[in-house]
């Protein structure tokens, strides 16, 4: 079982890059979390904790949410997330875990081989697919930044619109995973909701930190070093599920 102090720092951190990148919460806590819960315990604890910091930033920033870009991708993401997580709830707990690992793997590939200058067209199509990969994504592996991340970054050019749409993006979609793997009795383990209050302290925390070093961080180099790592986390995944 992870203590405390595992919780409050890897979530520090994940809101810590969030609140600079836009996303990298989820990701960070996935790459640890499975190795002190089940698979399914390890999304919706992560995902309870992620909507303190999504649920400030999507508010501090309502204002500049691009809502008719964001519809798209946002209901088709539902959709889909909600047929995917249902399904990833009966596979056993260590397929899960082994597959998220190669995942973060290709998260990290994705993210440090993208070339800068890559941009999607902001079309209703591109964002009805963009949906479509992210609901599966999120349904199965609690981790839906990459498809939505780059789309976003295409289709808005105002950064605080880029990142309160994308926030709320991140809200929503973690309010459907909460709901039905909470009622899938992914949360019944003996104190496991005594880490969230714990969590949503530490994501704050993270988050401030985040918004007030976010001018002064070389952004380049952060993302390289934080996809890196999890590069090196989803390998450990798939050495220690066999």
């Amino acid at each position: 079982m992870a203590s405390v102090m595992n919780i409050f720092f890897i979530a520090l951190l994940g809101a810590f890059i969030q609140a600079t990148t836009g996303f990298g919460a989820p990701i960070l806590m996935l790459a640890f979390f499975p190795h002190w819960f089940s698979y399914t315990t390890s999304v919706t604890l992560c995902h309870l904790i992620a909507l303190a910091s999504t649920g400030y930033l999507m508010f501090s920033l309502r204002s500049s949410i691009q809502w008719k870009t964001l519809f798209p991708v946002l209901f088709f993401s539902l959709l889909f997330c909600g047929w995917a997580a249902w399904y990833s709830i009966s596979l056993r707990s260590i397929i899960m875990t082994r597959t998220l690992g190669f995942f973060l793997v290709a998260v990290s590939l994705f993210f440090l081989l993208i070339p800068k200058d890559c941009r999607i067209r902001p079309t209703l199509r591109n964002g009805i697919i963009t949906g479509v990969m992210a609901g599966i994504c999120n349904g199965f592996f609690g981790i839906s930044a990459p498809p939505t991340a780059i789309y976003l970054m295409s289709a808005i050019d105002d950064k605080n619109a880029y990142m309160g749409t994308l926030q709320t993006f991140f809200f929503f979609s973690n309010i459907e995973s909460i709901v039905i793997r909470v009622a899938n009795g992914s949360m019944t383990g003996h104190g496991v909701w005594g880490y969230v209050p714990i969590g949503w302290v530490a994501i704050m925390g993270g988050t401030f930190l985040g918004q007030m070093l976010f001018r002064r961080l070389p952004l380049p180099v952060l993302k390289k070093t934080v996809y890196g790592f999890v590069g090196l986390a989803g390998i450990w995944n798939v050495i220690t599920s066999y």
